[in-house]
């Protein structure tokens, strides 16, 4: 009897299987790899999000009328908490590679700097307040740098920030 021919199919059907599970394998891999990115990138648009949410809702409650400075305080303590930025840096630190976290968490303590300066009295057209915004603009375009790149999305030119209100009103004018 000749065994090649029953050799020769079986040794084809195994180099068939192998082929399969060699491209079924990395079509895995491709579409885990492409889960993943979906995850981080939601990830860091929502700790994005959150940091503009967080800052805005403690401007508005400062700028808003109050019988007293704790009422004040308050409002703008708790504009920060209900923002979900506390939950959003925990999201963050669990799934971003190290140097993400460690531009997200300064973010994050540069909206903790203008929640206690507003807390404190603070209104949004002193210096100190200005000098912390700034800060907190620097942090925040850093990270967002940090996350496009980790993403393989090329970085934003982002316009120099006005350092004062005098500047600002002077480029719209």
């Amino acid at each position: 009897m000749d065994w090649t021919a029953p050799l020769s199919a079986i040794a084809g059907a195994l180099a068939g299987i192998v082929a399969t599970f060699v491209v079924d394998r990395d079509r895995w891999k491709r579409a885990q790899q492409a889960d993943a990115q979906a995850v981080l990138r939601e990830a860091f648009v929502a700790y994005l999000a959150h940091l503009a949410r967080a800052t805005e809702g403690m401007r508005f409650a400062a700028e808003a009328r109050y019988d007293s400075p704790e009422e004040r305080r308050r409002a703008v303590r708790a504009a920060f908490s209900e923002s979900g930025l506390f939950e959003q840096r925990f999201g963050l630190t669990m799934l971003a590679p190290p140097r993400v976290v460690e531009l997200g968490v300064d973010a994050f303590r540069t909206v903790r700097a203008l929640r206690d300066l507003l807390a404190d009295g603070a209104y949004v057209t002193d210096g100190a307040f200005q000098t912390a915004q700034h800060t907190y603009y620097k942090a925040t375009q850093a990270t967002a740098a940090a996350m496009r790149r980790e993403l393989g999305i090329s970085e934003l030119p982002f316009v120099p920030l006005a350092t004062s209100l005098d500047e600002q009103g002077s480029r719209r004018g």
